[in-house]
């Protein structure tokens, strides 16, 4: 999966937890932090809850602790960890 698909797999999630904010989202990049999101953490979960079932796979608790910006959760969707 490319680093432009894996970022509009991220922006459609996000959408889907947070749809009053898709606009908002649409102008996300992999710069951002996950901080700069401004979600609850029920929220941040139920994304990347999304994100799990759209790639199907699962993502370490480890690696998610791990989690700062948008392109470490690029990377962990691409690769199932960080730094790959």
């Amino acid at each position: 999966m490319s680093d432009t698909d894996t970022l509009g797999l991220v922006r459609k999630a996000l959408c889907e937890v947070a749809p009053n904010r898709a606009e908002e989202f649409e102008e996300v990049s992999a710069d951002d932090t996950i901080e700069d999101l401004a979600l609850d953490s029920i929220a941040t979960m139920e994304m990347v809850g999304v994100l799990e079932d759209a790639t199907g796979k699962t993502f370490p608790d480890e690696e998610l602790a791990k989690v700062s910006t948008i392109a470490d959760l690029m990377s962990l969707v691409q690769h199932g960890r960080l730094g790959a």
